[in-house]
């Protein structure tokens, strides 16, 4: 697990820095490692932005089928991560409110957990024999 400071933008480049090496000591593939990097990327971006959190917590798993990232801050948001029903039209020029589509487009699965030590935003990828 990684601990960085919640209000530090150089927090997600820290994140991703982090989850590519322990991608690479696992020797995923480098299609999986790239997406689980960009998952962190978006889901770290997405705590410093939406919550005042005085730190984000950066989790990586593997089992034999699949990798796991996970985001925890200290849940003070109050809300719970959703996808976005689409950008069209003029709101397409904006440039937030994808993360979590790009996390629904790239993930196997993901999900968010709220407990009694925060906001846990997770994403799943298959590995292993699970992969064709």
């Amino acid at each position: 697990m990684l601990t960085l400071l919640g209000r530090d933008l150089a927090s997600a480049r820290t994140a991703r820095h982090y989850v590519r090496d322990t991608c690479r000591s696992w020797t995923l593939p480098a299609s999986t490692t790239d997406d689980l990097v960009a998952i962190t990327g978006e889901l770290v971006a997405n705590a410093l932005e939406h919550t005042d959190s005085p730190t984000v917590a950066i989790t990586c798993a593997l089992t034999t089928d699949t990798a796991t990232v996970a985001v925890t801050d200290d849940g003070r948001s109050g809300g719970t991560p959703v996808v976005s029903a689409s950008i069209g039209g003029s709101e397409a020029e904006y440039e937030g409110g994808r993360g979590l589509l790009i996390t629904d487009a790239l993930a196997t699965r993901w999900g968010a957990l709220r407990t009694g030590e925060g906001l846990t935003v997770w994403a799943e990828f298959a590995v292993g024999a699970a992969v064709d």
